[in-house]
């Protein structure tokens, strides 16, 4: 497998993200509001709530700034993206391991994703081998691109890092490469600012089941 395009420069970057009608500022004031949202939580609320709240308020937050650049919501099989038909693109909120935002090392998510991002990602890999983007079919079945918005809070550094990545392999539930990376810079944390939730609190990936009776 090739490998993927990173783009850390902060022209090429801006460059790039102008192409796929998107602006570096959206996803840094996305993941602020999730961060801030977050920071009113206390030990008292369960662990994965805190994963929750960053993760709903940066999906709501994503949407409402893209909302004026042609990008909108959709929930095909209760999956939250925010989709651009003339790009034939979709972006998925996930936090990422540590290795987020480092042009030299390769990110994943993480944790395990579930049904919907290994299709996403099977989806990728088709487009892949055949660049054309292929029509979808209905609304459960998507030809688009799917990207990842990749934040990691790094409490020893006091930072969020932030990317949008292009995921081209998974395995194991977590993804293994990308084929491409644009590296979004980093939010610094206040100084008193302290990490309530578990290293090992799990990441956010809704699986939605019919109930058989």
């Amino acid at each position: 497998m090739e490998h993927a395009i990173v783009l850390s420069d902060f022209d090429e970057a801006e460059h790039r993200l102008a192409q796929l009608d998107l602006t570096r500022a959206a996803f840094i004031d996305a993941v602020t509001q999730g961060h801030l949202r977050r920071s009113y939580l206390t030990r008292n609320h369960p662990p994965i709530y805190h994963g929750i709240v960053m993760w709903g308020e940066i999906v709501a937050a994503l949407r409402e700034r893209l909302s004026p650049l042609g990008w909108f919501r959709r929930e095909p099989d209760v999956y939250p993206l925010t989709a651009n038909e003339e790009q034939c693109m979709a972006i998925v909120v996930a936090s990422g391991d540590e290795h987020t935002g480092n042009p030299h090392d390769t990110p994943s998510t993480r944790s395990q994703k579930g049904r919907n991002t290994v299709q996403a990602v099977a989806v990728n890999i088709n487009l892949d081998l055949f660049p054309e983007c292929l029509p979808k079919q209905d609304e459960t079945d998507s030809r688009e691109s799917t990207w990842l918005l990749l934040h990691h809070t790094d409490g020893a550094r006091k930072e969020i890092r932030i990317e949008l990545s292009r995921p081209a392999d998974i395995g194991g539930g977590k993804i293994t490469a990308w084929s491409e990376r644009i590296l979004l810079g980093s939010i610094p944390l206040g100084d008193d600012w302290v990490d309530l939730v578990p290293a090992d609190a799990p990441d956010i990936d809704f699986e939605i089941h019919r109930k058989v009776s």
